[in-house]
């Protein structure tokens, strides 16, 4: 009887690892993505380089190219950060009207991630959709993809 004790604790404290990895996985990520959000909307190149690759990373934007078809560009997110950090200061009450909302998170392997977030802003939303790698042990956003929502 003690045996079988001692199996099941030992059972429950080895899937117990893995689960307390993933929350602490999900945990970093989510501050990664604050780290996004709050830089983008308090202009603070400090956290945005917290929270991208800026080696590496880029950023989709759809646009049209000059006979009007859809093509693809990549904005290094390098670029994006000094561009972002540098914006004018948004007033209070604006930084008030802003808004995260995470989705979803999904994790594999404790390596790579991809999330859905709604960053509400005064007059637009974002839907993004987030590529995440672990780089030297810290979360990184390393694509983004987005579609914008305008307030009527």
């Amino acid at each position: 009887m003690k045996t079988v004790s001692t199996t099941i604790a030992l059972l429950f404290f080895i899937l117990a690892i893995p689960a307390q990895e993933m929350e602490y996985d999900k945990s970093m990520i989510t501050t990664a993505i604050e780290n996004y959000f709050y830089g983008y909307i308090e202009r603070d190149s400090d956290k945005l380089h917290k929270a991208f690759d800026t080696e590496n990373g880029a950023m989709k934007l759809l646009n049209k190219n000059e006979t009007g078809k859809e093509q693809v560009n990549n904005i290094k997110f390098k670029e994006l950060v000094e561009r972002w950090g540098s914006r004018e200061k948004m007033s209070a009450s604006d930084l008030d009207k802003c808004k995260l909302d995470i989705q979803n998170i999904d994790i594999v392997d404790s390596k790579i991630a991809s999330a859905r977030i709604r960053m509400q802003l005064v007059k637009t939303s974002y839907i993004d959709i987030l590529s995440l790698q672990k780089i030297d042990g810290r979360w990184k956003i390393v694509n983004k993809i987005f579609v914008e929502e305008f307030k009527q």
